[in-house]
């Protein structure tokens, strides 16, 4: 379904190259089938690019630190050129070297591959026969929003009727609630969309510890609101 290529805009493309095991996955002889590579990419959702192409990926199904495996992570690390790419498999053998240097016995806990640094993380769930569960980008840029896009997205927001009727219904909110604030971009495989989305957030109610609201997520490209939705957050 996919075909290996130097450059993709998704990165099923290089998990169906390869997937690599760590190695108290491997013990286990879990997903070590020929074909659990491309048979896992072609059940992940579309894990699409951001604003540039991908020069590759390291692909590994990480170990849940425990004997035997009940709920494995596939996680994804994506790469936009060389540069990030070679340094994404330096820390990859890094990481492998010091699994080995405390992987004696079993019942010793080694270190996982959370963290290596990527243009591009993703965080999969995925269950020892290699059935794939909910997927989200981990990587903290993802909270970085230019300016210019904050106020196309919050003044999409302010024109969408939705928004119009919320803050007539709410009359007596509080101003220190602030206005519209645009706090992450959303890859498809978190929203089932087909595009990039900005999350927008309108904060309803904040006792200090939990906030909680309505969610907009906007379209820069089409210009719409694709979807609204409640939300949460505790504080920290």
């Amino acid at each position: 379904m996919y075909n290996p290529a130097e450059v993709s805009s998704d990165l099923r493309a290089f998990v169906a190259e390869e997937i690599r095991l760590h190695p108290r996955v491997a013990y286990q002889g879990l997903l070590t089938e020929e074909g659990a590579a491309t048979r896992v990419a072609a059940a992940l959702p579309a894990l699409q690019r951001f604003r540039h192409d991908y020069a590759g990926a390291i692909s590994v199904v990480d170990w849940d630190h425990r004997l035997p495996s009940q709920n494995l992570v596939l996680r994804i690390y994506g790469y936009y050129g060389e540069d990030t790419l070679d340094a994404g498999y330096e820390a990859f053998d890094d990481r492998l070297d010091q699994i080995a240097e405390r992987d004696k016995y079993p019942e010793f806990d080694v270190p996982d591959f959370d963290g290596l640094a990527a243009d591009e993380a993703y965080e999969i769930e995925l269950s020892p026969t290699g059935q794939i569960g909910r997927c989200r980008l981990t990587s903290t840029w993802r909270r970085t929003v230019a300016s210019r896009d904050a106020a196309a997205a919050v003044a999409l927001v302010q024109a969408c009727d939705e928004y119009q009727k919320l803050v007539t219904a709410s009359p007596s909110r509080p101003a220190y609630l602030g206005d519209l604030e645009a706090v992450s971009w959303t890859p498809p495989c978190e929203t089932d969309h087909e595009r990039w989305t900005l999350d927008v957030w309108y904060l309803l109610a904040f006792d200090g510890r939990i906030g909680s609201g309505r969610s907009f997520l906007a379209d820069l490209e089409t210009q719409q609101i694709v979807s609204v939705r409640d939300f949460s957050v505790r504080k920290g």
